[in-house]
């Protein structure tokens, strides 16, 4: 019976991640602070963020990425500002 080091293990684990979409790795960080005062449910309508504005907020500064990409980005964004999408 042959036992892992931890460096093989290490490898097996980086070989193996599971996580696409690196280029907007990149941006997510400014996407959070772009789209932060319009997620917020303090600044937002009768209690509400405004999604419509924050998804063109993001649309807006990166004109280069493709739908696709941005609905990747704002659903992270959402999350990490924790407003749940009803639709």
């Amino acid at each position: 019976m042959t036992t892992n080091t931890t460096a093989d293990s290490t490898d097996d684990y980086s070989s193996n991640d599971r996580r696409t979409h690196n280029h907007l790795r990149s941006c997510f960080e400014t996407a959070c602070l772009i789209t932060a005062p319009f997620l917020d449910k303090q600044q937002g309508l009768s209690g509400m963020p405004l999604k419509l504005s924050a998804l063109q907020a993001l649309r807006d500064h990166y004109p280069k990425l493709t739908q696709q990409d941005i609905a990747i980005l704002f659903s992270t964004v959402q999350n990490y500002h924790g407003v749940r999408s009803r639709i």
